[in-house]
């Protein structure tokens, strides 16, 4: 898609006190066509930046939900 060859992404949690906990999330997303890099950077910053805001509200709202989740 738009030329990406590879996304990569890592979460990394801190634990602030008992009940509040960060999440940070960097990605880097690699792209082999220098002439679609423009369309990359649009992708990256518009709608990659958008859904990945999605995600950790979803997140957010399960764990105030209190549903089951795992993560390692």
């Amino acid at each position: 898609m738009l030329g990406f060859t590879r996304f990569v992404g890592e979460w990394k949690t801190t634990e602030i006190n008992p009940d509040k906990i960060e999440v940070t999330y960097t990605y880097t997303l690699h792209a082999g066509n220098p002439l679609l890099y423009p369309f990359n950077y649009l992708f990256a910053k518009l709608f990659w930046r958008v859904y990945m805001k999605r995600v950790v509200k979803n997140i957010r709202n399960m764990i105030e939900n209190e549903e089951p989740y795992q993560f390692s």
